[in-house]
Parts: C-alpha cells; sequence; structure tokens
C-alpha cells in the first residue's frame, strides 16, 4: 500500500477539519466546497474521496486504497469510483489552479498550483506577496491596463455584492399544537391572514374524509363537506374568501371544487385525471395551477385551470425520460412555481417556474426526495421537507441567492412536512403524526400475524422459506434494508446514505438479496448477503429500476424505464456481464413466482397476467397492489366507498376469494412462506395539527 495512506486513520467526515486547497475552502463534515463566494454541496462519497487525495498531498492515491477508504472496503464496482472522480472534478472546475488527474493503471493525484497552496496555508504571507506584485520597479504599462481592467472588474463585483439580497438564517420561534381529535386530521391549509384553518378529517380509515373549518388560535371546527367521496388538500384563494379542495372517488378519478368561506354552495371548476399528486394553487383569483395528467399515457405536468371559462392549458413540459411533474406551489406574488421533478422512483428535486419570463431552473440537483414545500411570505424563500442527508426534516432554499439547502431546527418531536401550508406571518401548519407503519403476514384463513413491531415505517415486504422477512424500512433516520428473522430479532443490512431503497427479492438459495438502491439521482441493482455481507452494485447505468427479481436459473429480471416506456431487462451477477434487455417491454410491475414464471402488469393495463404462456389473469383497479405466492395471485384491493381495504387470492384455479380486510393496509405486498401474504400495514393512527411561527435573522 502507498506510504503516504498506509496509516491513515479510519475517514469519518464528521471529525475532518476545513482545509485550504489553491484559494478553495473545504469543509467535510458540512460536505461543502466554496470558491470565491460560490458553495458546492458535494456527496458523501465524493467528499470521502477529496479528502483521501488531500491527505497524500500531491502523491498518487491508487483506486484500491481509495476504495478501503472511501467505501469502507466494501467490494464496488470501478464504476462508482470514476462516478465519484467526475463529480469531484465538475465541483473543483470553478478553480483553474486545481485538479485531478488520472494516473494510468495507478490511481488518481490531486495537484494545486504550489504558491496557491503555500498562501492558503500561511495566509500572513499574502499581504506581502501582493505588495511586492504592486511595488513601481515591478510595473509596466500593459500591467498597469491590466491592474485598471482588474480595479472596474472588482468594482463590479462589488456593487454586484452589494445589490445582491443579504443572507436570512431562519429559525423556529415557537409550536403550538392546534388539534387532539380522534382519528386524522390532515393536510392543514391555514388562511392568509392566519386567522381560520381548513383541514381534512378521516375518523376511521374505511371512510372518506371530509373538510372542516375552525379559527386557529381557538374556536369549534365546523364541517364543510359532506360528500361520500374523499375531500383534501384546501388551498385558500388569495383573498381568502374562498378554497379549492380536490375530491377524489374511487375508480382514481378527481374532481376540483371550489367553495366560498366561510360556508356556501360547492360549484365543481374542473375534473382531473387522477388525485394521486393533484396539489392545487392559486396563480390569481381566477385561475388554479395542478399537477395532473392529461390523459392517462402523459406524464404528469404543472397545468393552469381557468375558472371562468374552464381552460385548461399545460405550463410546464417535463422531460420524457422524468417522471414528469407535480405539485405546483405559487409564490404569493403569483410570479413564481416551485414544483417537483421526479427524476425516477426514489429522486426528487425542485423547480423554480417565472412565469413572467417563461423560464425554469433547478433549485436542488442531488435527488433527495422533496415532499412537501410552501413559501415565505416575501416571495423570496422555499420551506420543504426532505430526507436530504438522511432523516426527514425541514429545509429551507434562499431563491435569490442561490446558495445550497439550509436545515431548520426544530426542536420537537416526529412530524411530516409532507403536506402543509403558511399563512403572510410565517406561521407554518403542519402535521404531526403518532403513528407507525409495520410488515404483517395474512394467512389464507384470514388470520393476521405481527412480524416487525418499531416506530417508523417499513415497506415493500419479502419472505424465504424459513420465515425471515427482508423489507426497506426508514426507522433509522434514512431507508435501508433490513431483516426480521423467525425469532422476532430485526436487523440493518444497509448503511446506503441514499435517498431511497426498494423491491428486495430473495435469491434461489436465499443467502442474498437483489434490490433497488438510490443515490444521488441515479439507480442501480445491488446485491447483499442476508447478513450484511458483500454488498455490491451489479449494473452502473444509473436508469430507473423496478421489481427486480432472482431466478432459479440465477439470472435477475427487472424493469428499466428508457424514455417513457419499461422494458424487460436480464443479466447474471455470477458472470459480471452486463444487462440485456429481453423481448418484454411496457410493463410496469414485475413479480415471479418460486419456480421463475414471471407475471407483469402492463402499463394502462387492469389484469395481472404471466408473461410468457398462458395462465391466469387476475384484475387489479388503479390503487391496487399485487404479488405471486405459492397458492395463485394476492390482490391487495385499496378500499372504495365504505368496503375497507382487503386481501383477495386468485388462486391458481378456480374462482377469487376474499381471504382478509385490513382497513389500515398501505404499499405493496409480498409473497410469504406457507402460502401467506406479506403486507404493510399502519397501526396506532393519530395525526394531529400543529402551528410553528418561523423567525428570520438577517
Amino acid at each position: 500500500m502507498n506510504e503516504h495512506v498506509a496509516l491513515w486513520p479510519k475517514l469519518t467526515l464528521a471529525r475532518e477539519l476545513p482545509f485550504g486547497l489553491a484559494g478553495t475552502l473545504v469543509r467535510p463534515a458540512a460536505l461543502e466546497v466554496e470558491t470565491e463566494g460560490r458553495v458546492t454541496t458535494l456527496e458523501p462519497r465524493v467528499m470521502k474521496v477529496l479528502v483521501a487525495l488531500h491527505r497524500a498531498r500531491g502523491h498518487p492515491v491508487s483506486r484500491d486504497e481509495l476504495i478501503d477508504l472511501c467505501w469502507d472496503g466494501r467490494i464496488v464496482t470501478e464504476g462508482a469510483l470514476n462516478r465519484c472522480v467526475a463529480q469531484l472534478r465538475k465541483a473543483l472546475s470553478d478553480n483553474p489552479l486545481i485538479r485531478v488527474d488520472t494516473i494510468a493503471t495507478v490511481g488518481y493525484r490531486l495537484q494545486a498550483c504550489a504558491e496557491a497552496r503555500r498562501l492558503s496555508a500561511d495566509p500572513a504571507r499574502a499581504p506581502a506577496v501582493e505588495a511586492a506584485a504592486a511595488a513601481p520597479s515591478a510595473r509596466r504599462p500593459w500591467m498597469l491596463a491590466g491592474g485598471a481592467a482588474a480595479i472596474v472588474a472588482l468594482a463590479a463585483a462589488i456593487a454586484a455584492l452589494a445589490l445582491m439580497p443579504r443572507p436570512v438564517a431562519w429559525t423556529t420561534a415557537a409550536y403550538h399544537p392546534l388539534t387532539a381529535e380522534p382519528g386524522m386530521e390532515t393536510h392543514p391549509a391555514i388562511s392568509p391572514n392566519g386567522q381560520q384553518l381548513v383541514y381534512a378529517q378521516r375518523l376511521a380509515s374505511t371512510v372518506g374524509r371530509d373538510l372542516y373549518i375552525r379559527g386557529v388560535d381557538q374556536g369549534t371546527p365546523v364541517r364543510i363537506t359532506t360528500d361520500p367521496a374523499d375531500d383534501h388538500s384546501a388551498a385558500w384563494s388569495p383573498s381568502g374568501d374562498r378554497i379549492v379542495f380536490v375530491r377524489s372517488y374511487p375508480d382514481g378519478a378527481c374532481a376540483l371544487v371550489v367553495v366560498p368561506v366561510p360556508i356556501g354552495p360547492e360549484r365543481v371548476a374542473a375534473r382531473c385525471e387522477s388525485s394521486t399528486y393533484t396539489r392545487v394553487g392559486w396563480l390569481d383569483g381566477d385561475t388554479l395551477a395542478i399537477g395532473d395528467k392529461p390523459k392517462p399515457s402523459l406524464l404528469y405536468r404543472i397545468r393552469s385551470v381557468d375558472l371562468t371559462s374552464g381552460a385548461v392549458r399545460d405550463l410546464t413540459a417535463p422531460p420524457v425520460e422524468t417522471l414528469g411533474d407535480s405539485d405546483p406551489s405559487v409564490s404569493p406574488n403569483g410570479r413564481y412555481i416551485a414544483f417537483r421533478r421526479s427524476l425516477l422512483h426514489g429522486a426528487d428535486d425542485l423547480y423554480l417556474k417565472d412565469l413572467k419570463t417563461g423560464r425554469e431552473r433547478a433549485l436542488t440537483t442531488d435527488g433527495w426526495k422533496a415532499a412537501g414545500y410552501v413559501w415565505s411570505a416575501d416571495s423570496r424563500h422555499i420551506f420543504y421537507s426532505s430526507n436530504r442527508g438522511g432523516e426527514f426534516g425541514l429545509w429551507t432554499i434562499d431563491t435569490a441567492r442561490r446558495e445550497p439547502p439550509k436545515r431548520i431546527g426544530l426542536g420537537v418531536g416526529q412530524l411530516t412536512f409532507s403536506r402543509m401550508s403558511i399563512d403572510r406571518r410565517n406561521r407554518l401548519a403542519v402535521e404531526a403524526p403518532r403513528s407507525r407503519t409495520n410488515i404483517a403476514a395474512v394467512s389464507s384463513d384470514g388470520t393476521i400475524r405481527p412480524v416487525t413491531d418499531a416506530i417508523g415505517g417499513d415497506w415493500d415486504p419479502e419472505g424465504a422459506a424459513d420465515g425471515t422477512v427482508a423489507y426497506a424500512s426508514g426507522r433509522s433516520g434514512g431507508s435501508d434494508l433490513w431483516v426480521t428473522r423467525p425469532d422476532g430479532q430485526s436487523v440493518r443490512l444497509t448503511s446506503m446514505g441514499g435517498s431511497y431503497v426498494h423491491s428486495p427479492h430473495w435469491s434461489p438459495d436465499e443467502q442474498s438479496l437483489v434490490f433497488v438502491g438510490v443515490k444521488g439521482r441515479r439507480a442501480e441493482l445491488y446485491t447483499i448477503g442476508r447478513d450484511g455481507s458483500r454488498l455490491r452494485a451489479i449494473t452502473d447505468d444509473g436508469r430507473d429500476k423496478l421489481d427486480p427479481v432472482w431466478a432459479p436459473d440465477g439470472r435477475i429480471r427487472y424493469l428499466e424505464r428508457t424514455g417513457p416506456r419499461y422494458r424487460v431487462m436480464q443479466l447474471d451477477p455470477a458472470s459480471g456481464a452486463g444487462p440485456t434487455p429481453t423481448d418484454r417491454e411496457g410493463f410496469w410491475a414485475l413479480r415471479m413466482t418460486r419456480d421463475g414464471r414471471l407475471f407483469g402488469q402492463p402499463v394502462n393495463g387492469n389484469t395481472v397476467g404471466p408473461l410468457y404462456g398462458g395462465g391466469p389473469q387476475a384484475p387489479v383497479g388503479d390503487h391496487d397492489t399485487w404479488t405471486v405466492g405459492r397458492d395463485g395471485v394476492f390482490v391487495k384491493r385499496a378500499h372504495q366507498g365504505d368496503a375497507p381495504a382487503s386481501i383477495w387470492l386468485h388462486p391458481w384455479s378456480g374462482p377469487a376469494r376474499r381471504i382478509a380486510e385490513v382497513p389500515t393496509l398501505t404499499g405493496e405486498i409480498g409473497a410469504g412462506p406457507d402460502g401467506q401474504v406479506l403486507v404493510s400495514r399502519s397501526l396506532d393512527e393519530q395525526v394531529d395539527l400543529g402551528l410553528f411561527d418561523l423567525s428570520a435573522a438577517r
């Protein structure tokens, strides 16, 4: 091993001190690189590579040494290191005095201008150097001209800096509980003047929500909708005299309904294709902004709805390689729309649309999830929910300064910011849940047995023959892969440090798992031993991936999205060869029986069936999920009207039958041992509302 790195201590970013590098300031613990006031945020792995190269003090560092230090000795592809180096070079490109050299067959070397590095290490020398450069004996006419130009440029830079808005530090001044009623109060909408609150309430999971209104400081809630459908996602008009909300129907369609405040007759303003991502905002007193599809086969995009004429037009045109645009949030001055662009399953970025100029720009470029977001009263800052760096929390973006997002400290218990609203005094209404989502096993006779019992969320379960259950979970703060053994012991297998993991599936010998991990706007397939060893990436293309299944022949099939379509891919992890497409495409869900038969659900299709050969077809609705087990196809049917969510079995032969009602079902279901089906269900359902007072310090 290189003598310069052989005795290096373990690389822990939180313990690394800031250092200068040719005029660039590197702050490892904050994951920031600053050059001439411009701050770039690095992924943790990229920052580790930078620190490792800096430690070598200009000497080459081999690829193996970098992987050993930055990946803690885990087996990773060379492509992973190549990507980190490419991102590092991009982050350092603002400073021409720094370069990362590739040393053929060896590794990499970090080089910086020697004089700049000495000045960086000894700032006291800088005035002397500047004085020597300005001495009369050294002046030349061309140097004077260059000096004059530099002075002009410096003056312009100072003027631009003076005009730039001053930085703002946001803090929480106070927190006030708003509701403590039975059931679930969700989707808080605080009026612009901060005096009234509209919210959706569900007393039980088997019924739809209705809207209620009450005073923020006090008052008895008044019910303002009574429709059997599901009413939610209210938004106040700019003048505060009306609200618009989404009414979702059992078939998946929805309507935008406008109602006067405090009470008055409802009016359906427009129909929408799907309520899944249909957040509503007001562009002005006569125009709405929504996230919706023009038709089922197209991507979500931001659309405007004229309340007078009913005319609808597109405001954004999402690229075909994305999953579309959703959840518009309109600034108080009506000029800007913030929206979420979903890059792939598990990776989002926030975008800003200037309605005056038509220009769009990305507010975040790291792929961390962006769940909910609102504008400050001055139309400058955005407060948003993200799992950036691990656990979900509240972050803020200054749209006027183009700085990295900053986290806002809260000092309170578990909250969710995926649904929130704000008034003109920057008071933020949020949800305070007291629930958990755990895994349970449902037998064919309807018996329900708990598998996990922890605070947090568990999803995407998949069982092994010995009763061990693999699943994704956020109980540790981030999104990672866990297993719960038959004796009830739960073990975390990964510490990915990414935005999302999903879709685990057992290998034929059930000693390993394949799953999808999303990190830094890229989705890859990983395999790992059931004890947490041998983690490695087996793809290196970053494309959106879904539902990997490990066949008895040792090959893995999965869905990959290329442009607007999904296709079935296959690869052999033992051979080391890359993935290749099969002859099947147009599916968006994939499952496999234990004997290797592939089942899929076509895009825009309402049946599940085998990809090859004949076999049973099982009907599925728009909000249903399914899996294949020992005895047939299991379908989780979403609740419709008064009918609660339930599990149905479509056997290989014979009629379908309902095996259990589970009102609190959420998410995907998976195959379990002995003919069971594994489900995720929400327990202790209780969601209240609270109010933060946000304050700004300049």
